[in-house]
């Protein structure tokens, strides 16, 4: 892949069967997402995600006919036991919010300081990393990258904020003349593009078991965060709600970070036989 164009790269991957139907599995889970997020809570959306790092390690065993190690095969069941936990606790927590709702939300000053900070220190930290040579730049971009796509995520939900499934066409519509519905956009999109380039440059400047679980640990509870600060989602919850919920999101988080450390420290792999299963990808 080095020692060939960008171009080149990107013809390959557009000419394959392969990469083409799991870009195409990519643009319909973003859609699945959009729509969890119109219709549930951030801190039970965000967290769920992690389902896909169990996909892929089932995948990877069925299909690829990888041996799943004892690490792995633990953060299966600390996932799904997380998932489980997380399911009977969500009391009643579907609901759809207006534009209206929304906009008060964003504007509380609690909110304000939550967005700004994060992304403000992240800025700072990743000007500095870069003005040090990319001192540091595996971790801080990393958490760059991680904190960006909560943040997404966070804005993901108030991109669908308005959007009435039953009345998809009026309430679409709608929004489209909303001037601050557009902020929303922008914002997605911003921190998304931003969640899909800053780990490639942590990944360039270190190493990937530092990187891959850093990345996973935000992503999942920067979301859960936003929620319960900026649309109050655990205001109201019992105790031991509260405890179960916060055991569910531990046990989510440390079966994530196993399998994204089990992943790119795979013994078993070699440079060579890297090499050949890439050309052998794009020879079929």
């Amino acid at each position: 892949m080095e020692t060939i164009s960008f171009w080149q790269n990107l013809k390959n991957f557009f000419t394959n069967r392969t990469w083409l139907f799991g870009f195409l599995l990519t643009v319909l889970s973003f859609l699945f997402l959009v729509v969890a997020m119109n219709q549930g809570s951030l801190s039970v959306v965000a967290p769920l995600q992690a389902v896909g790092f169990l996909s892929l390690a089932l995948f990877s065993h069925f299909y690829l006919h990888e041996a799943i190690n004892s690490w792995e095969l633990t953060a299966i069941v600390l996932i799904i036991m997380g998932v489980v936990l997380l399911g009977v606790t969500n009391f009643g927590g579907e609901r759809t919010y207006t534009l209206t709702e929304v906009n008060n939300s964003f504007l509380q000053v609690k909110a304000i300081l939550f967005i700004s900070l994060l992304t403000g220190l992240m800025v700072l930290a990743m000007s500095y990393s870069a003005a040090r040579k990319f001192h540091l730049g595996s971790i801080v971009f990393a958490l760059a990258g991680g904190i960006f796509s909560g943040l997404g995520d966070i804005f993901t939900k108030a991109f669908m904020s308005g959007i009435n499934f039953g009345q998809i066409g009026f309430s679409f519509v709608s929004l489209l003349k909303e001037w601050v519905w557009w902020v929303y956009v922008l914002l997605m999109a911003f921190y998304n593009i931003c969640a899909g380039i800053l780990p490639q440059i942590a990944f360039q400047k270190g190493k990937a078991v530092i990187v891959a679980p850093v990345f996973s640990i935000m992503t999942l509870t920067i979301p859960v965060f936003g929620g319960m600060i900026i649309f109050s989602e655990w205001s109201n919850l019992a105790t031991w709600v509260l405890a179960v919920k916060s055991l569910s999101l531990l046990l989510l988080v440390i079966g994530v970070v196993l399998l994204s450390y089990s992943s790119v420290c795979s013994p078993n792999e070699e440079p060579d036989e890297e090499k050949e299963i890439f050309q052998e990808f794009f020879n079929e």
